[in-house]
């Protein structure tokens, strides 16, 4: 049997939807973090041989390094019982779509938190909703709304909602604070209230260590 070991930050972030993947999949594993701000990781993460790119998330399966959070993601997800990364090449196909698109906002929302300034980087992060995210967003919407409502692939919980649920959830439960960021998609809030509230990850998300972020 393999020994898996994540080790990211102590925050959700990109090493929350592998944590999910374990969760969902019943699958133990060691859960290593380090804290956000503190002393340990600037001074350990030049060590090449645990941290190939002096980067986290990394994981360790079986003594081998795996690293880049998307590449993880989509090990596990196809290594676990479950179809997480999808039943056929049109679902694996859309997953990475989700992704990519996901890793665009992650860029694109990224000057916003340059500011100490907190509402300015609100303003910041609203104006950019409104502009250049918001194809994107709306993208979002309408797969949804054609996927029936509750998950985005297949009328079941894949990495895409996962994925998807992580990046909602960093606007509205945690430290940025910005609770009011998707009102102008309700159907997304909606979407992102019943994962919470009735789906398989609804314990987990329920118990969970609270992070800024």
């Amino acid at each position: 049997m393999s020994t898996y070991k994540l080790t990211y930050f102590d925050a959700r972030a990109k090493g929350e939807p592998a944590r999910m993947l374990f969760e969902l999949t019943g699958q133990k594993y060691e859960d290593i973090r380090y804290d956000f701000e503190g002393q340990e990781w600037p001074q350990i993460k030049g060590d090449r041989k645990r941290f190939p790119l002096g980067q986290l998330p990394v994981l360790d399966v079986d003594g081998k390094l795996l690293f880049q959070s998307r590449a993880i993601y989509r090990f596990l997800a196809r290594r676990f019982p479950g179809d997480y990364y999808g039943k056929n090449d049109d679902e694996r196909t859309q997953m990475d779509v989700f992704m990519g698109i996901v890793a665009d906002i992650e860029i694109a929302v990224l000057p916003a938190f340059e500011t100490p300034d907190a509402a300015k980087r609100e303003a910041d992060l609203v104006k950019v909703r409104d502009s250049t995210l918001k194809p994107s967003y709306e993208f979002f919407s309408q797969s949804l709304q054609k996927a029936g409502g509750k998950y985005f692939i297949g009328n079941r919980m894949t990495l895409a909602d996962l994925i998807i649920f992580n990046l909602i959830d960093f606007f509205l439960d945690s430290s940025v604070g910005l609770k009011t960021y998707f009102d102008p998609y309700p159907d997304l809030v909606k979407y992102y209230e019943t994962i919470k509230n009735d789906s398989p990850l609804t314990g987990y998300l329920k118990t969970r260590k609270y992070t800024p972020y």
